[in-house]
């Protein structure tokens, strides 16, 4: 279930190599978001994280280049006090499912200009603990790996055959 506040619900519908897309469920949000990259899901995790009452980061992320939306979303924000509408919480989301894997996200700390939580693996019923972003995603890429291990599929012998 996603009720905490900082915790997603990410869905792997497909995963090729490392690169993935899917779906991110979240208490902010009524309808699911969408992703097709790694760092799309880091972005839209973390944005979803900044306008919900997640933990508040301790660094402000630093980047080339200031966006004027970005500045006007800090300026709303700063304006008016979001609350999350319970009702949009539904059936579905509690229930989705990837078609590739699922994982039930939890940020619990943001610090270091990184987040630091917990991830389950509802397939598999196991949890484990992140201290960055790099090791959450190194955890979702190794439950793929153990994947295709177990499906018999190794990574050696699809490029000797020309795969």
């Amino acid at each position: 279930m996603i009720s905490e506040n900082g915790s997603v619900l990410i869905c792997i519908d497909e995963y090729n190599e490392g690169e993935m897309s899917g779906r991110i469920y979240s208490m902010s949000e009524s309808e699911p978001e969408h992703f097709s990259s790694a760092i799309k899901l880091v972005k839209q995790v973390g944005r979803i994280i900044d306008e919900g009452n997640g933990p508040q980061s301790t660094m402000k992320v630093r980047k080339f280049f200031k966006n004027k939306q970005e500045e006007e979303i800090k300026n709303n924000q700063n304006q008016t006090d979001k609350t999350v509408d319970n009702k949009k919480v539904t059936t579905a989301k509690i229930n989705a499912h990837g078609k590739e894997a699922t994982f039930r996200v939890r940020i619990m700390f943001r610090q270091n200009a990184s987040w630091q939580g917990m991830v389950y693996w509802a397939e598999k019923n196991r949890e484990e603990n992140f201290r960055s972003v790099l090791e959450l995603l190194m955890l979702i890429d190794s439950s793929f790996a153990e994947s295709q291990a177990a499906k018999g599929v190794n990574k050696d012998e699809l490029h000797a055959v020309g795969m």
